[in-house]
């Protein structure tokens, strides 16, 4: 009897197995580049050569070995991960959600760890085929899951938009966000720079390793790269908060981790933007970084605020307190 016939949803361990599925995709994905551009193996050379702080022609079937093995034990922990992190928000299981968490959650490993080893970014040609590589691994992932697990259909998506209104709330409050922050920062260009030198440099930064303001490159690859990047983001956030404020409409209180939750994400995009090179925060200015979060949290949270009456209501009466606005009843 299958997951479907029992009407589970996918376990743990069911991640985890579509965690190595999507590393297995990322390897065939780049095993046919490698082999397209005359160079067999060259992409996991690479990345052994970052990881273990060798050049390319130190790397030998060893280190690629033990690269690999390390490779499918953190696609497996990202499973793992991305099954925790759809049943804690109600995402539905499916393609969808699963490219749009390859895209976001993949590449931001994939980054932060070239800049934790302190790692040149590869050759800019190289950067699109990491992005469609966890695309592509983020749909075999939710693939999966969508196919061991109760719905019906392809992809889900229209089950999901109908029975998961945390899909509804959380693409259009990631589509609000993510606006609100371009549309701040296109301004900021137009008065202080040029237009779209801000998505340029964080391109510029992410794929190309740009160290300086003078490297900036304002591409329409390296704009849209990041766009992509920026969207897919905004759009994960957008959900995981759709589905924290459907917690906290069942228990108020939980309005303090909501609120946790605004402060991490600036902490973190601020922190992010300085991994890639404080001098982006220093040409961005802290404070347009702060303001444009700032408008983004509050877009996305005047969205659900009005998107959710009850927890209006509960919140009016004292429910996030723990207190009653009714009458109380004598002991």
């Amino acid at each position: 009897m299958n997951a479907s016939e029992r009407g589970d949803r996918p376990g743990i361990g069911q991640g985890v197995v579509a965690g190595l599925l999507a590393g297995t995709a990322v390897v065939l994905f780049f095993l046919v580049l490698d082999v397209a551009s005359g160079e067999l193996f060259r992409t996991p050379s690479l990345l052994a050569a970052a990881v273990f702080g060798a050049g390319p022609a130190e790397v030998g079937t060893g280190r690629i070995v033990l690269f690999t093995v390390l490779h499918f034990a953190v696609f497996a922990a990202l499973g793992a991960s991305a099954v925790t992190l759809f049943r804690w928000a109600g995402l539905p299981q499916n393609p969808v959600s699963g490219a749009l968490y390859g895209l976001f959650v993949f590449s931001l490993i994939f980054y932060v760890s070239l800049v934790v080893t302190g790692t040149g970014v590869f050759p800019a040609s190289w950067w699109p085929a990491a992005l469609a590589g966890n695309f592509f691994a983020g749909l075999v992932l939710g693939g999966y899951l969508h196919w061991v697990g109760p719905r019906s259909g392809v992809f889900g998506l229209r089950d999901g938009m109908e029975d998961h209104p945390v899909v509804r709330e959380g693409v259009v409050a990631g589509l609000l966000g993510a606006a609100a922050v371009a549309a701040w920062f296109l301004v900021v260009d137009l008065i202080a720079r040029e237009p779209l030198w801000t998505p340029a440099a964080l391109g510029s930064a992410l794929f190309q390793g740009a160290s300086g303001p003078e490297e900036v490159r304002i591409a329409l690859s390296t704009v849209l790269g990041y766009t992509a990047i920026h969207l897919g983001g905004f759009l994960l956030a957008g959900m995981v908060a759709a589905g924290l404020v459907g917690q906290v409409e069942k228990f108020p209180p939980l309005i303090f981790a909501l609120l946790l939750l605004v402060v991490v994400f600036e902490v973190f995009f601020i922190g992010l933007t300085v991994a890639l090179g404080e001098w982006i925060l220093e040409s961005l200015a802290w404070w347009a970084v702060f303001l444009g979060n700032l408008l983004a949290a509050g877009a996305m949270g005047g969205y659900l605020w009005r998107s959710h009456p009850v927890l209006q209501e509960k919140l009016r009466s004292g429910g996030a307190w723990g207190r009653s606005a009714g009458p109380e009843r004598p002991s």
